[in-house]
């Protein structure tokens, strides 16, 4: 046999070569998902942190107007930690009005932090 009757019969074996592109094409979707996860959990605990600092913010702003009993930051924290998060700041600057800060560690090691203000309405 001569050299090009040798390099065609070469070429023309492609065995296994789907094999690969598969695994290929496999670990790229497997990739794909894994980044879809992972945007998924961000989502998911900056949903919650938002949810913990609102319903925060509502109660200690009851609180600061009389309509609970107890201190504002304190109900705050209690709400706060009720849902799984931790209290970063709360102030309660004018009379019924709060501005809550949380802070939300997501199962990824990120956390999600998420800031809310109740009271009446600003002029």
């Amino acid at each position: 046999m001569d050299r090009r009757t040798l390099v065609r019969a070469r070429c023309a074996e492609d065995t296994g070569a789907s094999t690969v592109m598969m695994l290929t094409i496999f670990a790229a979707l497997m990739l794909l998902l894994a980044a879809a996860l992972t945007l998924i959990q961000v989502h998911v605990a900056a949903s919650r942190a938002a949810v913990a600092a609102d319903l925060a913010a509502l109660s200690a702003a009851d609180a600061a107007r009389g309509l609970m009993i107890g201190e504002p930051c304190a109900l705050a924290a209690s709400t706060v930690s009720a849902h799984g998060a931790t209290l970063d700041s709360c102030d309660i600057s004018a009379p019924g009005v709060a501005y809550v800060q949380v802070r939300l560690a997501s199962p990824l090691g990120l956390d999600a932090t998420a800031e809310s203000r109740a009271g009446p309405k600003q002029p």
